[in-house]
């Protein structure tokens, strides 16, 4: 078996976090687009599709968030188990969990998508920002929520300053995937 061959036999999953619009769906898009045919077993798990599938047991709390990290760390190692590989879009948003993923799933890659608030705002298509701003939404992270900066992640892109497309290539490059 060639280097090449065993690498796209490697399975991996890739997180990436951040705080709601700073570009999480849209990048993890990009990267699946161009890796699906490297890699014929991947699987995108986006934040908002995923609750879905758990229906109504979903929450927006502090405590709900970290029980859904815990899903999707099943779901992930689940998929592993078939040599799936993963891309995760999801906030993610406290270290403690992002550490519990790390050490639970192999070859865990984490990329913090950073984005101020006021371009976040702009981006809002959920309406999420303002009425939270306004005190008339709760559990809305970075507004009442805290979002924690990453302390382990494989890398931080300011998702401002390039485009997704961009983006996707520099994760793709940097990641050696």
């Amino acid at each position: 078996m060639t280097n090449n061959q065993k690498k796209n036999n490697e399975v991996f999953s890739l997180w990436l976090i951040g705080p709601s619009a700073a570009g999480k769906t849209t990048v993890s898009k990009k990267i699946y687009e161009k890796l699906s045919d490297k890699y014929k077993s991947l699987i995108l798990l986006d934040g908002d599709h995923v609750r879905k599938i758990f229906a109504n047991e979903s929450g927006y709390d502090a405590i709900s968030r970290s029980k859904n990290i815990r899903k999707y760390v099943n779901i992930v190692n689940w998929l592993n188990s078939f040599k799936v590989s993963t891309i995760v879009a999801a906030i993610n948003a406290f270290e403690k969990d992002r550490e519990f993923s790390r050490q639970q799933i192999s070859n865990y890659k984490e990329i913090y998508l950073k984005c101020r608030i006021e371009e976040r705002i702009k981006r809002d298509k959920k309406k999420l920002y303002l009425p939270a701003i306004k005190g008339e939404k709760k559990n809305v992270v970075d507004v009442d929520i805290s979002f924690e900066d990453p302390i382990n992640c494989d890398l931080i892109i300011d998702s401002e300053k390039k485009s997704p497309d961009e983006i996707a290539k520099n994760i793709i490059e940097s990641l050696k995937l």
